[in-house]
């Protein structure tokens, strides 16, 4: 169940930051001049986004959630699982047409790093949070005996 939760929270972590990308990549192409009344997006495009964060996801529950390993091979897995996830992101953005030029596929890119970033930035609070819950709850286990 706790790899289901992983999961699922990672789905949604990384699905909330595409959009946000997405809303971010809209605001600057109106800045740049474009007509934001054409940004728009199919709903097919909606449950893409949702279907890539479920997909990302599965390798960080499967491969990064062992931390049991030394800290310089789990470097090595991050760096994979970044490069990983942007093949299946770039793949998916070519099959949904999620960019139709360079500048798009540029846009994306940069997205892509933004999110990733995020989703390691808000993981790790969480973790951390999840870790002092447990450690106050020790406490106070201890204290009581």
């Amino acid at each position: 169940m706790n790899k289901f939760k992983l999961w699922l929270e990672q789905t949604m972590m990384i699905s909330f930051a595409i959009f946000v990308g997405i809303i971010i990549e809209g605001l600057v192409y109106s800045f740049m001049g474009d007509n934001l009344a054409d940004f728009n997006m199919t709903w097919v495009q909606l449950v893409s986004v949702i279907l890539t964060g479920a997909v990302c996801s599965l390798p960080t529950v499967f491969w990064l959630a062992d931390t049991d390993i030394p800290k310089n091979k789990y470097i090595v897995r991050i760096i994979l699982h970044c490069i990983g996830l942007y093949v299946v992101v770039c793949l998916f953005g070519w099959v949904f047409k999620w960019f139709v030029k360079f500048d798009g596929f540029i846009m994306m890119t940069v997205i892509y790093f933004l999110v990733y970033i995020f989703v390691w930035c808000v993981s790790l609070w969480f973790y951390k949070r999840d870790e002092n819950q447990i450690n106050k709850a020790l406490d106070d286990i201890r204290d009581e005996e």
